[in-house]
């Protein structure tokens, strides 16, 4: 006979691990995109102040002490340079300070005193960042306000461009022409180590034959024009318009007799305008001993260049430098400039521009030489890039495994070779876990970010819903490309420092007031005061819905070298939808105890470490603990952190281990 029975109930035992070594620890890093029961058990949901360490184990960050001496006023701009002109290479910090009212260069070796450069030209906006860039043995100095200058490493001196006089208006006399059929004009310029003047009014001379025609040795026009204060050499340009008059030869006379032996260049009109005072760019780039600039005030679509090794900070188009348009007229504006390639792998310029909210472009320029009449001229060719991706900041473009990883403004892009596709560049985004926090930046402010690559980690110092730098956030390329973020930290200017005789690599940043550097030597402080770190998993489930309820038992938390006192909370969510405080913990060490395995010699009794036998070991414990939270609660969700508001804190947490049991059929909000 049928006899019904009741169903027995049976609960799934919860039996969570996170951060076991076959789980690469914590190896997703990270992520705010998804939240609450989506976050995976191998990503975090809260790294502030921290970092991963090992294989992907939280810990607190490094601290930051105060690195050599501090600057004598406000900060406007931090580099580096190498001084090799003693034979030796030497390794200097250069950065530009505020004192009384102006901004002046100093430099300093090895964290020692801050000291002025020399120069009566040392004297800059008091407002305006500066942006280094060394080339020929000058670091040239860039604000977008200030005329271009360098500072001479040789001498320690600043030197300023300075512009050229127009040349006034030659003389000519002819030479068996006399006649007035033909009206020939003639202009003279002037060029220096920058650029050329403005051409002078034209002087006519009028003749008999065209120039075609005459006799090099008896027909010929003779021009003088007067000397030209800080002129190197001088342009004669001949033409019969006015506003045409072409190239005609580059002297150092001030005299030159034109017996129409040499053929105008058709490419190179007199100019109307003056560049021996270079341009005032806002940045600039060294790619191969060759100078490139952007941000050029007066033509905000120009791309300068200089005339290489052989004329450095020559941008006159009569050595090899010029200018030339990136989408003149267009909605981008050219922001930086990178060594990179073209998506066969070429060698080329890129250009990155910024346009409408954070939307720009990219742009390659390869330049080819052609010849014109003894005339070596270089033809810059301008090809926009696939993709609409340019940046918002110069000094927040890194190059990254032969990638260039920059922030766009409202989002974060690589640019590198598409896989399995060729000839082209694919522009991705890499801030997909992260965009939460991509969509409070500022980005009115994101002129201001910076970034630095260092031990195969790109770091980036952002305007995080703020007028100034607030956070830095941090991208472990050698951990397959995770977040590690935020650090609460003001970084206006970031770099990297050398010093001379320990080979010491500091990473330095200043923050409107010192020059700090990131240290294991101390814990969990900065500049001596305590910060707050927090790492967080909010969102433990046990199902795949999600949405079953479990009796947690307990939670156990096993840090490794712990110090100092570690807050550790377990916080779940109950079937009312309110969020509870299940257990909280405070571990307290004065100490971290580390110490290794030794192998003994034998006695006799145990073979000899130096047989090859591996003999006995005498095991010495390094620093562990392990904290049990008793939890005892019915929740939907769960989730832990482990926070340190006091300095002298350090850990790393290697692993946390979830107990409880799933409650069938019972549900949140049921």
């Amino acid at each position: 006979m049928f006899q019904p029975q009741a169903i027995q109930r049976r609960r799934r035992e919860i039996n969570l691990t996170q951060g076991s070594p076959e789980n690469r620890g914590w190896g997703k890093g990270y992520q705010s995109f998804v939240t609450d029961s989506r976050t995976p058990l191998d990503a975090l949901s809260d790294l502030t102040n921290a970092t991963l360490d090992q294989d992907n184990l939280p810990r607190p960050r490094p601290s930051l002490i105060l690195m050599g001496a501090q600057p004598l006023g406000t900060a406007l701009g931090f580099s580096t340079y190498i001084n090799t002109t003693t034979g030796t290479p030497v390794k200097f910090d250069i950065s530009m300070q505020v004192i009384a009212g102006v901004g002046v260069i100093h430099t300093r070796k090895d964290g020692a005193t801050w000291v002025a450069a020399t120069g009566v030209g040392n004297s800059y906006s008091s407002t305006a960042i500066v942006n280094f860039c060394q080339s020929g043995k000058r670091v040239y100095i860039s604000n977008g306000v200030n005329k271009m200058s360098y500072f001479n490493i040789a001498t320690s001196t600043i030197v300023v461009y300075t512009a050229l006089t127009t040349p006034s208006t030659p003389s000519a006399v002819q030479t068996g022409l006399a006649g007035s059929n033909y009206n020939y004009r003639y202009r003279v310029s002037a060029n220096n180590a920058v650029g050329e003047s403005a051409a002078s009014i034209a002087i006519t001379q009028l003749v008999v034959l065209p120039r075609e025609s005459w006799t090099p040795a008896s027909q010929f026009i003779t021009v003088t024009w007067s000397l030209v204060s800080g002129a190197v050499s001088y342009n004669l340009y001949v033409g019969t318009v006015d506003g045409e008059e072409k190239l005609l030869v580059t002297t150092t006379s001030l005299t030159f007799r034109d017996d129409a032996t040499i053929n105008p260049n058709p490419f190179v009109r007199a100019p109307s305008g003056n560049s021996t005072d270079g341009p005032i760019l806002t940045q600039m780039w060294n790619k191969d001993g060759q100078l490139y600039g952007v941000g050029d005030i007066n033509n905000l679509d120009y791309l300068w260049y200089d005339g290489g090794s052989g004329a450095t900070g020559d941008f006159s188009p009569f050595n090899g430098g010029g200018n030339v348009g990136i989408n003149s007229g267009g909605d981008t504006i050219p922001t930086a400039v990178r060594t990179y390639r073209t998506g066969r792998g070429e060698p080329a310029l890129t250009v990155l521009s910024r346009g409408v909210a954070g939307v720009g472009k990219m742009h390659h320029v390869v330049f080819t030489s052609t010849v014109f009449d003894g005339t070596t001229i270089n033809v810059p060719n301008v090809n926009e890039a696939n993709g609409q991706s340019g940046t918002v900041s110069a000094r927040a473009v890194i190059e990254v495994d032969n990638d260039l990883l920059y922030p766009t403004g409202q989002d974060f892009k690589s640019t590198g070779t598409a896989e399995n596709v060729q000839n082209i560049l694919s522009t991705r985004s890499i801030a997909n876990d992260i965009l939460p926090d991509v969509q409070r930046l500022n980005l009115a402010a994101m002129d201001k970010s910076c970034g630095l690559l260092y031990e195969n980690k790109a770091y980036w110092s952002l305007p995080v819903g703020s007028a100034q730098n607030n956070q830095i956030w941090v991208k472990d390329m050698s951990r397959r490309g995770i977040w590690i973020m935020p650090w609460t930290i003001r970084a206006d200017f970031m770099w990297l420092s050398e010093n001379n005789v320990t080979g010491k690599v500091s990473h330095c940043i200043y923050d409107g007031t010192n020059v700090l550097e990131f240290t294991r030597s101390v814990a969990h402080q900065d500049n001596g005061v305590a910060f707050r770190s927090r790492v967080a998993h909010e969102g433990m489930v046990w199902s795949g819905s999600g949405m079953t309820m479990a009796a947690i038992q307990e939670q156990r938390f096993k840090l490794l070298q712990p110090a100092g006192a570690i807050q550790i909370n377990s916080f779940g969510l109950n079937e009312d939808g309110a969020v509870d405080t299940l257990a909280s913990s405070t571990y307290t060490q004065a100490t971290s105890l580390t110490a290794y395995g030794q192998m003994m010699h034998s006695d006799g009794a145990f073979p000899a470490l130096h047989s090859g036998d591996v003999g006995p070991i005498d095991f010495t414990s390094t620093g562990v603990a392990v904290v049990t939270l008793e939890i005892d609660e019915t929740v939907n969700q769960l989730g832990w952190e482990i926070i340190g508001e006091a300095v002298d804190i350090d850990y790393i947490l290697s692993t946390t281990h979830t107990n409880g049991v799933e409650i069938p059929r019972s549900y949140f909000g049921s």
